[in-house]
């Protein structure tokens, strides 16, 4: 029998292998912190889905996780994150703080404790870089590619992922598929296609930006472990999973005692690009 497990993040975990069921769910933790904003974390207890079964949005809203202790630690100080609904996130509910804002070369240790598990990670913010413009590509038949493009600074390490929020379709930023680079296939000038929004329940990789689209673009720096983790990520869900032990320990341990992901995000300001603007199709 073909098993699923649908790990509930609002961004787009939807992973299935040919493997025995767990005896038990798994936490799955998505969490980050960007420069100049307060943490985020969602949490879930993952759902065993079989082949041809129907999953409702009712069926994700009853594997959040509510009332576990969230912390966050920034070398100096630990703050228990407050649990609240927050219809701008779907499961509605995310854990975040009124006080705590990302800050630039801090490292922010995460721990959550629910039930019987204790998850931890640590990540660290690195310094953001700004978008240089964005710009309309190309039209075909109504759909759109985008692209943000950016200058890499000579410093070795950057790593790069876009998200995208569409006016009057989302409420908060989500990734966008392929729309990640490492700075050791960059020199200086580049330009990052956006063919995409992941949201989830979507197909991952089907295009979805339509002429006529307002698109917030955002560009956010992270560090080695977390573009890994990205980059393995949609590759498993496309099938073309590297089949080697490094592929799986990235997917499988960027959190201890979970599954997910805890990430810190540099983000300058985000552009905005009307697709309907025939003076920013760029031939």
């Amino acid at each position: 029998m073909r098993k699923c497990y649908l790990l509930i993040l609002p961004v787009l975990l939807l992973a299935c292998e040919r493997v025995e069921p767990p005896k038990s769910p798994i936490l799955v933790v998505e969490g980050w912190i960007e420069s100049g904003a307060a943490p985020v974390v969602l949490l879930s207890e993952s759902l065993p889905v079989l082949d041809q079964q129907e999953i409702v949005s009712r069926d994700l809203v009853n594997n959040v996780a509510k009332w576990a202790k969230v912390t966050v630690n920034d070398g100096t100080r630990t703050e228990v994150l407050t649990g609240m609904a927050d219809a701008d996130y779907f499961p509605p509910y995310i854990y975040t703080s009124g006080t705590m804002k990302g800050e630039v070369g801090k490292t922010y240790t995460l721990t959550v404790e629910y039930k019987d598990y204790k998850a931890t990670a640590t990540t660290t913010i690195p310094a953001p870089v700004p978008i240089d413009r964005v710009f309309v590509r190309e039209v075909k038949d109504s759909m759109v590619t985008a692209v943000c493009a950016f200058t890499d600074p000579p410093a070795s390490g950057n790593c790069y992922k876009v998200f995208t929020r569409t006016v009057s379709k989302d409420k908060h930023y989500h990734p966008s598929a392929l729309a990640m680079a490492s700075d050791e296939f960059l020199d200086g000038y580049t330009e990052l296609f956006l063919y995409s929004t992941q949201r989830l329940m979507d197909y991952i990789f089907q295009t979805n930006i339509h002429q006529g689209d307002s698109l917030w673009i955002k560009l956010c720096t992270m560090d080695r472990k977390a573009y890994e983790y990205w980059n393995n990520f949609e590759a498993t869900l496309t099938g073309n999973m590297l089949n080697t032990p490094n592929s799986r320990y990235v997917l499988d341990n960027m959190m201890q005692g979970a599954s997910g992901y805890w990430i810190g995000y540099g983000v300058d300001k985000p552009k905005f690009l009307d697709t309907s603007t025939p003076a920013q199709l760029t031939q």
